[in-house]
């Protein structure tokens, strides 16, 4: 029994456990706060679960006697003094408890706890400070709604707090009624942030929006960092309000932001931040702010997190009545046994009701992504073998209790039946198209909850300024996977305008990723592809002509600029592996110049149909996809113009061209390994300009790997209209050369199917062209070197395809697969000499 009460449990603990620097006990409100301000002289987690978890088990008999002081609150402020009642003009006293032994650690009176009760106690400490604490200042407001803000912490506290034992608990709240004096409550924030060595000029409004359940569990991670930046405003609603409308609730929310920014002589910038149905909540509050002119602000953007936006497209309507129904199956009846000596009633005060058990499973299935719910039951059943039976059971049925008691079974039935459907409609009309409001969509790609990953392309295409980020591996508590402060400095909201304001020069200010997020890259992306294809390297001694293997011969850029010149393979799908390669064995950054599509990410659609804009965190990669435009601009490609390119060797720095461009990249028929290169010899002028060494760079083998069924000629002419879809999708394609309009550019890739095993890469870097002597206005000179450049490069190429017939691997990828799985190492190629040495004139 008790394994399946504790299989069933792990939901609840789904926020804290997440977190793999959890440790029972120390993360969670535990922690003395070290101000000398009283106030915040004893963390409020220690009174606050004091307060709340009294049983009548052994098990918890003694909690208060653990925890002390505990308090009683009365009146409208929460103030806490360590040891002592205080006596507070502005907030009530707090009452210790009288005769509470102190002088003996509980650890000495009883056993310590084990790691699941101690879990318990920690979870309910964190919703008593959701609930009552955690920040400075408090607005109640009407229909059982307020508004907290949370102070910025201070370095020392920030830092010593982890992401669950934050520093915003140490706060604890003066309470300001409806009729609060706003002038007064801007400036003891004002204050507050001064002597915290912010600046005195107000940040950003940021209004926080929770869930379902009223208090932002999941969001709370992120609250030191929010308040650092801007001025943070978190909602909390009553657990036990079950008449609220959703009509009064966007009224209430909306008078807040109107209070809390008409005192101000300049529009106050607001940011409306929502999760889940806060979400859904936060556009209904954008369109009625933007719906009128009176209000004295400026709706910078919005925040959606997983939001509920699409919940008219879940069967939660149906389901949640029947959950919530068990609740009246709850008995606390005490039966005798049939020898008069066992009282089921003892039993039943640990037994966790049904609507708690069934709707923690359900929860369970639908709110932890993958990893989450590893790192839960891996927990879980390590609690399981280390706990008895009887304390299993005890904790599990008091860990099921919070869900009854902070998400009641009457509450989630009014809020999914009167908020959602009623919200939904509000928000999903065609207003909501004109909602011009800069907005970013944090989508949880493994969202079982919600369908957020369509709705967030939904939305993206919908409304009129909205970019969506999508983070794979992730479920409805997406906020354990990002850091939404810096998410919001990213994004295209700009709240701080410093972007508008930047001076970030993409050519000169951008930098290598960090070694850590290098070799995950190549881990990840460029392994499987060697894998895949065993390149081989070599290069050119440009005296002699004679090659080696590896790139030993290759110049470095530490003296002069450096261009790499190259025939584009089919699909460019070798790139990762020639940077990676150059980065690892000589240390030389080669920035790729992308052609404009790759560059805005592929993001092609169909004929008059939206474009979804998209953001990525930085430093992220898609591992699974084949292609990701976000690795090339991470290790500094650019778009390819004359502009960017002119800048890289100005700079000195190492560019990698392909002047073939699409046209070799998806060549058709007979046509592999063929140089197509423009007749215009721009990249020899400007190279000559700035004194450039110029490498050609030859590469073989990707044709190979398929069967090309179709090319672009032959798909133009498809029946059906599909031939015409295609040519329109080229024609609307952005042409990589400045000089080609676009539509000229055949924009088609062939059809082609992929062999069984892929042909072995082989690169060849040929011998460099000094063009230090050469003249940039001699157009003979610089198109007699453009023509020995492109010779040298054909050279190499067939050099390649004559060597490899000296290799038994070339194209037989079975037999290679099985070398490299018998010997852990890539098999042996051609002989050195048979690749025919450069031609030296």
């Amino acid at each position: 029994m008790s394994r399946l009460f504790y299989a069933s449990i792990f939901l609840l603990f789904q926020r804290t456990l997440s977190f793999s620097s959890y440790k029972p006990g120390s993360g969670i409100g535990l922690a003395r706060s070290t101000s000398s301000d009283s106030r915040a002289s004893m963390h409020r987690g220690n009174a606050c679960f004091a307060s709340v978890v009294t049983h009548e088990n052994d098990m918890f008999h003694d909690v208060d006697e653990e925890l002390s002081p505990s308090y009683s609150v009365s009146g409208s402020a929460v103030d806490v003094v360590n040891g002592a009642t205080k006596d507070s003009s502005t907030g009530p006293s707090i009452q210790t408890k009288e005769n509470e032994p102190t002088s003996t650690p509980a650890s000495q009176r009883r056993k310590a706890k084990s790691e699941m009760e101690q879990l318990v106690l920690d979870i309910r400490s964190l919703y008593r400070d959701l609930e009552l604490g955690g920040g400075s200042i408090r607005r109640n407001m009407m229909n059982g709604l307020s508004f907290t803000y949370v102070a910025p912490a201070s370095s020392e506290s920030h830092t010593s707090h982890s992401n669950l034992n934050g520093a915003w608990r140490s706060q604890t709240p003066l309470t300001y009624d409806l009729d609060a004096d706003w002038p007064h409550i801007h400036k003891q924030i004002t204050e507050e942030r001064t002597k915290l060595s912010h600046s005195s000029n107000p940040p950003p409004l940021v209004v926080y929006l929770p869930g379902l359940d009223g208090f932002g569990i999941s969001a709370t991670s992120q609250f030191d960092d929010l308040s650092t930046t801007f001025e943070l405003w978190r909602m909390t609603v009553d657990k036990g309000n079950v008449q609220l409308t959703f009509a009064e609730l966007m009224t209430t929310v909306v008078k807040f932001i109107d209070d809390a920014t008409k005192s101000f002589e300049t529009p106050r910038e607001v940011i409306v931040i929502g999760e889940s149905f806060g979400g859904l909540l936060a556009c209904a509050i954008a369109m009625a702010l933007k719906a009128s002119a009176k209000y004295n602000l400026t709706l910078k953007g919005m925040a959606l997190v997983n939001p509920a936006t699409s919940f008219d497209e879940t069967n939660w309507e149906q389901f949640v009545p029947l959950l919530t129904s068990l609740r009246y199956l709850e008995t606390q009846e005490v039966i005798l046994d049939d020898r008069g000596n066992f009282r089921i009633g003892d039993i039943s005060r640990r037994l966790p009701t049904p609507y708690s058990v069934l709707g923690g499973i359900s929860l369970a299935a639908t709110v932890p992504s993958q990893k989450q719910l590893t790192s839960i039951l891996r927990f879980v059943f390590r609690s399981v073998i280390s706990d008895s039976p009887q304390n299993a059971l005890s904790v599990s049925s008091d860990g099921f209790r919070i869900l009854a008691e902070y998400l009641p079974a009457a509450t989630v039935e009014h809020r999914v039946l009167k908020w959602l459907p009623v919200g939904t409609s509000v928000v999903n009309n065609p207003r909501l198209s004109n909602l011009d409001v800069p907005t970013l969509v944090v989508a949880g790609n493994d969202d079982n909850m919600l369908p957020t990953k369509e709705e967030a392309n939904r939305l993206a295409k919908l409304l009129p300024d909205c970019v969506k980020m999508d983070i794979s591996g992730s479920g409805h508590f997406v906020l354990d996977s990002v850091n939404l402060t810096e998410v919001l400095l990213d994004s295209h909201i700009d709240p701080l305008d410093l972007q508008k304001n930047s001076t970030y020069d993409p050519i000169t200010d951008w930098t290598l990723p960090p070694k850590d997020v290098v070799d995950r890259v190549i881990q990840k992306r460029v392994e499987p592809q060697r894998k895949r294809v065993s390149p081989v390297f070599f290069s050119t001694d440009s005296v002699t002509g004679k090659r080696r293997r590896g790139l030993s011969l290759v110049p470095s850029n530490s003296n002069g600029p450096l261009l790499f010149v190259g025939n584009h393979q089919l699909f460019a799908q070798d790139l990762d592996i020639i940077i990676s390669q150059l980065i690892e064995e000589r240390n030389i950054v080669a920035r790729g110049l992308m052609h404009p599509t790759a560059a805005d990410g592929f993001t092609g659609t169909g004929l008059g149909e939206p474009s979804v804009r998209t953001q990525k965190r930085k430093w992220e990669f898609n591992e699974d996809s084949p292609v990701d435009p976000n690795i090339f601009s991470m290790f500094g490609a650019v778009k390819v113009n004359p502009r960017n390119f002119y800048r890289l060797l100005q700079t000195g720095q190492a560019a990698l061209l392909f002047p073939g461009g699409v046209r070799e990249a998806l060549h058709g028929k007979n046509e592999a390994y063929q140089v197509f290169w423009p007749a215009k010899t721009d990249f020899v002028r400007v190279a000559a300009k700035f004194n450039a060494t110029i490498v050609p760079l030859a590469a073989i083998g990707a044709a190979d790997s398929v069967t090309i069924v179709m090319d672009a000629p032959e798909l133009l002419q498809l029946p059906f209209g599909v031939g015409e879809s295609l040519a329109n999708f080229s024609k609307n394609t952005t042409s990589a050369r400045y000089d080609t309009a676009d539509g000229d550019e055949l924009f088609v890739p062939p059809l082609a199917l992929p062999k069984p095993f892929s042909a072995r890469n082989y690169f060849l870097f040929g011998r460099s062209f000094d063009t230090s002597n050469l003249d940039p206005k001699d157009k003979d000179s610089c198109q007699k070197m453009y023509q020995d450049i492109q010779e040298e490069l054909k050279a190499d190429i067939n050099a390649l395809l004559q060597a490899r017939k000296y290799d038994p691997y070339a194209t037989d990828g079975l037999r290679r697969t099985a070398f490299q799985r018998l010997f852990g190492k890539e098999p042996p190629t051609f002989p050195l000499e048979s690749l025919q040495p450069s031609r030296i004139p």
